[in-house]
Formats: C-alpha cells, structure tokens, sequence
C-alpha cells in the first residue's frame, strides 16, 4: 500500500509539474490557457477563471495543459499558434526545464539532509585524488595525491560520478588516457584499469570485508552502525561478492555548507542528464541492450526498494524522485514525434523554412510517434513483468 501511494504521489508530482511548466510560460507569454488539469478522467473540482478552467479529475495519475490553438488554426490573436516562434518554442521547452529544476531543488536537499554518523559533518566526493590505491596500476604512474582529474578518455569531468559514467564499459585490456590538474599545469596519463574484488561476510554485530587489488588482500572488520544494524539483521550468515574494475584511487571529501551545497548539486543534475543521453545513446548504437531499458513496471519496483530501506528511506525516495524528474525533462526534449521534443524540433525546420510545417502534416506525425510511444510502453513494461517473474 505503501508503494502504491508513493508511487502516485511521484507520478502525479512529475507530470502536474511539466504541465504547470506550459501554464505558466504560456501565462507569461500571453497565451490563452483553456483548461489545466490536474489528474485524469472524470472532474472532481472545477473552478472557471478568467479565461481559464481550473480542474482537479478523479485518478491521480497525470495532468494537462491545453491551450487554444495549439493543434489547431485560430484567428484568437492569444492562440498558440498565432504566438511568435521564440514564445512558442518557450512554452513548449518549459515543462522539460521545470522538471530538470525539480531535480536539482531535490539534490538540495537530499545533499543536506542525507543521514551520516552523529557527530561528523555531512560530506561531498569531489574528482581529486585523496589517496592512491597500493597494489593497483594507478600506483605506478606519476598520479598524485591532490591532483584533480580533468578529463577522461576526451570526456570533461565536472563531477565525481562522471568518473564512473566514462569508465563503466572499461574492461581488464583497455587503458584509460586521464587527465590531471596540479599546481595550473595539466599532466596526461595512460593507465590500465586494476581488479578489485570484495568479499563480505555478515556477522552478528559486524562485517568481515576482505578486499583483493589485482590478487593481493587485505581483510578488516566494521561495527555495524545504528544506520544498517535492521538491514544487517537480514542477512546475517550470508556472504555476498563483488568484482568490478577500478581506477585506483579513493576522493577527496569537503563538508557540505552554504558555499558548496547548491555548485554540488547543479553537477549532480547535469550528471544525470549526461547520464540520460549517455543512456539513449548506447540503445541507438546497440551498446546497451534492450533488457536494460524499465518502464512503469520497472519504476514501481525501484519506489518499492527505495519504500523498503529502513533509515535511508526519505533519501532514497527523494532521490529516486530527482532521477525520474530529470529524466522525464530529459526524455521530453529527445526530437522524437509526440514529445515535447518533437514540436520543438519542428519549430527548428520552421526557423529554417521561413514559414511552418502545415499542420495537418505535422499533426500525422506527432499522432503516428505516439502511437509507436505507446507500443514501446508496453513492450517495455511486459519486458519489465519477465524480469520480475525471473
């Protein structure tokens, strides 16, 4: 149950803000708004204003703007289609750019509210070497502590989680060119990915990790916190494994304040939106494969997961949130047909034209992208369904 009204609250949160995106552009523009909705189907409120119906609709499950001529040829000198091409592009861009301002408010506050022991100061990763690894190939170039990293593989690195978006695809044979800034001056290296596997083993009241760095290791144990002891209770006796690859060196932390908080969190956002188009990139060159796409299906089990998480679970839910809202603004923007996107894309052709798509045409292309949006949902939601049931 729990999962289920937040996962509506999400959803409804996301889609009312796009479309409150449109109103209020297209308010400040001088467009003429008919209705704007909140939920769908049936109207439980409605409230005529000036110009403007007002209505809140029996399922809590999205949202809507609609604007006078916005589909349709009108002599309304406040249509949207007798605006000015640089207003229309506006009203349409708005409710993808307040979704992606919803995610970085979010990152705000999950960056200053994120739980940490008592009495240490809540901190921030930042890409600068703290400490370089022993034992891993980092180790034996010239790489240093304090020496921020500038770029990987040609790809700028403003963020410490670009680090791991540029080398996620890293395997044992492929080196990596980083780049680092010490004192002014930049310094370029090549370096070989090193193996590092975890092993933990749950005890009663810690967990023995014993961490192996290209086959040499080193075990420690760690007191389990008042944080994890009830997530640590479950699983108690078990042993869990993790192998991946690594650069080879720990990052440097700064405590959060008023002076990092909000610079922190606008990477953060820009992170996943490289991140997104990083995404839609690998599915159109095949690089990633379709079982890695979810849907709907998909973003119950994660509210789920994020729902279940005992301390963590405001921040996980308010994470998850700021994920999902860039995306959705993100996604919007893509020059598909029946997006957002897709309209401004055809407000570029204008631009270029001189004159616009008549709308009849534009219209049939918008209806056919929709169509195919509505059959990929669903093929991704039965993929997501396969998953579940494996």
């Amino acid at each position: 149950m729990m999962t289920a009204i937040v996962t509506i609250i999400i959803f409804l949160v996301l889609i009312s803000l796009h479309e409150f995106g449109h109103f209020i552009m297209s308010k400040l523009s001088g467009v003429r708004v008919i209705e704007f909705s909140i939920g769908m189907g049936p109207a439980i409120f409605k409230k005529q204003g000036a110009e403007t119906l007002y209505s809140i609709r029996i399922f809590p499950v999205g949202g809507y703007c609609k604007l006078e001529g916005e589909d349709e040829k009108t002599d309304d000198p406040k249509a949207f289609c007798n605006q000015k091409l640089y207003k229309r592009f506006l009203v349409v861009a708005a409710g993808a750019i307040l979704n992606v301002i919803l995610g970085f408010v979010l990152f705000v506050v999950i960056t200053a509210v994120e739980p940490h022991p008592e009495g240490t100061p809540n901190t921030v990763n930042l890409p600068v070497v703290d400490t370089v690894i022993e034992n891993s190939y980092l180790a034996e170039t010239g790489i240093q502590s304090g020496d921020s990293i500038v770029e990987i593989n040609g790809h700028k690195i403003y963020f410490y989680n670009d680090i791991g978006l540029y080398t996620d695809k890293f395997s044992e044979n492929t080196q990596a060119r980083i780049t680092v800034k010490r004192d002014g001056k930049k310094y370029t290296y090549d370096v070989m990915p090193s193996v590092s596997e975890t092993v933990y083993r749950y005890g009663e009241s810690s967990v023995e990790v014993t961490t192996s760095i290209n086959g040499i290791k080193e075990t420690n144990v760690y007191e389990y916190d008042e944080r994890n002891i009830e997530e640590a209770k479950k699983v108690v006796g078990q042993t869990a494994n993790e192998k991946r690859l690594i650069i080879g060196f720990t990052p440097k932390s700064e405590a959060v304040g008023l002076n990092n908080i909000f610079v922190y969190s606008f990477h953060y956002t820009g992170f996943v939106v490289r991140m997104v188009y990083r995404a839609f990139w690998d599915m159109l060159t095949g690089a990633a494969g379709f079982d890695q796409v979810s849907g709907p299906v998909g973003i119950v089990t994660a509210v789920n997961t994020a729902v279940n998480t005992g301390a963590y679970r405001l921040v996980n839910i308010l994470y998850l949130t700021a994920i999902l809202t860039i995306n959705l603004g993100v996604f919007n923007l893509l020059p598909l047909p029946a997006l957002d996107g897709g309209r401004l894309f055809f407000m570029l052709i204008e631009l270029v034209r001189r004159k616009p798509v008549p709308p009849e045409k534009e219209g049939m292309v918008h209806a056919i992208g929709l169509i195919l949006l509505l059959c990929l949902t669903v093929v991704i939601s039965f993929n997501d369904i396969i998953k579940l049931i494996r």
